[in-house]
């Protein structure tokens, strides 16, 4: 379907992943690690990595590694070990802090998913 016959008219504007990496929306997992282009996730959000995934200015690994580890754990629990596809998960971490944080992850354009807070859907 091309973009001036759809449904609600002529796209006025888009809006890329590539310029959202570019803008600091989102941070691009692959960039830190291109091992990490095989698992489910993509990207994260800015406004959650700078909710406790930053020291000194700098991406804390080992903290984003746990959010990465609780965000699959999520979606495997929700999808029954994997087994149930759906493009929308939503579950609670513990942050670097100790406190709980809700999270989303909704599936993107490349079939995997976005990190972020509620606030960022």
């Amino acid at each position: 379907m091309s973009k001036e016959n759809n449904i609600f008219g002529k796209t006025i504007f888009t809006y890329t992943k590539e310029q959202a990496v570019e803008d600091g929306m989102l941070l691009d997992l692959k960039d830190i690690n291109a091992d990490w282009e095989k698992g489910i996730f993509s990207h994260v959000t800015s406004q959650l990595v700078e909710n406790g995934y930053m020291k000194d200015n700098k991406l804390n690994l080992p903290n984003l590694l746990d959010l990465l580890n609780q965000a699959n754990q999520i979606v495997k629990k929700v999808s029954k070990n994997f087994t149930e596809h759906d493009t929308f998960f939503a579950g609670s971490v513990e942050t670097p802090f100790g406190d709980k944080q809700k999270i989303f992850m909704a599936q993107n354009s490349l079939g995997k998913f976005t990190i972020m807070l509620p606030e960022d859907y």
